[in-house]
């Protein structure tokens, strides 16, 4: 274990947002030896977390504009790199346009989730679901939810600001203790605040759709892939890599940067899904879905490519 225990040692062991965790299920898959003179950095260009005697990976998640990417548009930093690994090809375009990239460093491997075995959906009323951070769309869903008007149907909040760690909860968590407040105060809403992922992957078994007005840059979204390969119907908008993501499973609203508006046609489009969900075609939807989900997104697959990335890297150092 001791290739893994030195790339361990740079990820923040307080946090288990969707990239940390993407990280520990690689580390998980391959043995400790595919992990010789590999230095995998997560999320991270700070120029000394690089190691002049490894091979320099840095596995980019983040969004151009967040502050921990910034280096990739330091020719000084890019150099030292012998690849770059980004989570979608949304996501690489957006760095070769904005900080000049070289491509021939670049790869694209996508998320994994591990096999989510199926059951079968409750019948007596539908369950949506929001599992992510607060920030990304809550508390447009809160305001979408009180007034779709339809009986049997409940919301489950899985979202807090703990899942970055006690230090990023004690920065950011007031700001969104109403938010959450209003989550525990409203009829069918069932706060649940933050939860294990292997926690997250039971709930979904037992919910349809997963709701999800997003106003986030995603540039993959694992909460996407988890609820699809659960057999929950996405309803989400098509901003950032959300559309490559889902597509052509998600049930998707364009995204408006006029909140009310976005509000409006979400609200359509919700209902319509929720009317539609036990339709003879949507059931043969989702289970082709949650099929497909958990083939093209499986660790045995997107380890053996990263595996082939570190194989191809080491040969080049020969």
């Amino acid at each position: 274990m001791e290739e893994k225990t030195r790339i361990l040692k740079k990820l923040n062991n307080a946090c288990f947002g969707g990239s940390e965790n993407q990280l520990r299920l690689l580390l998980k898959y391959l043995p400790d030896e595919e992990f010789k003179n590999i230095n995998l950095v997560l999320n991270n260009t700070d120029l000394k977390l690089l190691e002049n005697d490894k091979i320099n990976i840095l596995w980019m998640q983040h969004f151009v504009n967040q502050e921990e990417a910034k280096n990739l548009g330091s020719k000084t930093y890019v150099d030292k790199l012998d690849f770059i690994v980004f989570n979608s090809h949304w996501n690489f375009e957006k760095f070769v346009y904005q900080f000049k990239v070289p491509e021939n460093k670049c790869v694209v491997i996508k998320n994994a989730i591990e096999k989510i075995e199926y059951e079968e959906k409750p019948k007596d009323k539908i369950n949506l679901i929001y599992h992510t951070t607060p920030w990304r769309g809550l508390a447009l869903l809160l305001k979408v939810f009180n007034n779709l008007n339809i009986e049997n149907i409940e919301l489950n909040v899985c979202s807090s600001t703990t899942i970055y760690g006690k230090k990023f909860h004690d920065i950011y968590g007031k700001k969104y203790e109403d938010l959450f407040n209003e989550c525990q105060n409203t009829k069918n809403v069932n706060y649940l605040g933050f939860l294990p992922n292997e926690k997250i992957i039971k709930l979904l078994k037992k919910m349809h759709i997963y709701s999800y007005p997003s106003i986030w840059t995603e540039t993959s979204c694992i909460s996407a892939i988890e609820s699809m390969g659960a057999g929950c119907e996405v309803v989400t908008t098509n901003l950032g890599a959300l559309y490559e993501t889902c597509s052509p499973f998600g049930t998707f609203v364009g995204f408006d940067r006029n909140f009310n508006n976005l509000e409006k046609k979400y609200s359509k489009l919700l209902y319509k899904t929720i009317k539609n969900y036990w339709s003879d075609k949507n059931q043969e939807k989702l289970k082709l879905q949650r099929e497909t989900i958990n083939s093209t997104y499986s660790w045995d697959l997107r380890s053996n490519e990263w595996k082939n990335l570190f194989d191809e890297a080491r040969n080049s150092k020969r």
